[in-house]
Parts: C-alpha cells; sequence; structure tokens
C-alpha cells in the first residue's frame, strides 16, 4: 500500500467564476460543518457535507494554504476532494484592510441597529469579514 508522499490526493475548489484552487498532492483538507471542523486525509471514506463559512486549511507536505469559502459543499471520494462554493477566495488575493473595514461596518451597524438596517446582512457579512481575515492570519 502506497504512503501519503507518494500518492496524495487531488483537490478542487469552484465557484461560479471558475476554479479557484486546483492541485495534486495535497496530504489533508480540513474544513467546517454545522457539526464542526473536520480534515480528510489520503484513503478517506467517501464524504458528502454542507460547509459553513470557513478558511478551509489545505496541507501540500509542510506548507498550508488556506482558501476562504463562503458555504457550499464538499465532496471526497477517491482521494479526490471537491469544493462547490457560491464564492471563494485565496488567503494571499483577499485585502487586509479592507476586511478589517468591512469588519467594522458590520459591527457598527449591528450595534446601531437603526431602522431600516438589514441586520441579518449586516451578520453576513461581519461573517464574511471575519472568515477574510482568519484566512490571511494565522
Amino acid at each position: 500500500m502506497a504512503d501519503t508522499l507518494t500518492s496524495p490526493m487531488h483537490v478542487e475548489i469552484i465557484s461560479p467564476d471558475g476554479p479557484i484552487y486546483v492541485a495534486d498532492g495535497v496530504t489533508m483538507v480540513v474544513a467546517r460543518a454545522s457539526d464542526g471542523e473536520f480534515a480528510i486525509m489520503k484513503n478517506h471514506l467517501p464524504l458528502a457535507s454542507a460547509l459553513d463559512m470557513c478558511a478551509v486549511r489545505i496541507h501540500t507536505g509542510n506548507k498550508e494554504q488556506k482558501v476562504a469559502v463562503f458555504g457550499g459543499f464538499l465532496e471526497n471520494k477517491d482521494n479526490k476532494v471537491t469544493i462547490i462554493a457560491p464564492l471563494a477566495e485565496l488567503a494571499e488575493n483577499i485585502d487586509e484592510a479592507r476586511a478589517i473595514e468591512a469588519q467594522k461596518r458590520a459591527q457598527e451597524r449591528i450595534k446601531a441597529r437603526k431602522a431600516g438596517t438589514d441586520i441579518e446582512r449586516a451578520k453576513l457579512a461581519l461573517q464574511r469579514a471575519i472568515v477574510r481575515l482568519k484566512a490571511i492570519r494565522n
């Protein structure tokens, strides 16, 4: 039986705009579902899961890549992990200053609770900003 280094996994993260991340040689994928965080390694049993907004961590050897994923689904079968998400961003493409500003704006809207403010929309904006920041920070 081959070990993880000689027979790694293939990972694809796809959004409506097209492929966001495609790689071979992946040793582990860590994501979050509504019931908690989980990891997939080589020869994992087939799995399909709805994802929460999260920073997906992709390990290739001793390197880690993070991708902000805003919901969607993960499927694992035959050492191929596919994530289909309505929106996904590579950590290196996220503007930290913009994410911090979005977080502040959302927090202010939630705190002020002015008439006409869509609080649920502000909460989602806050959650998206937090996921972006988690993807770019350790």
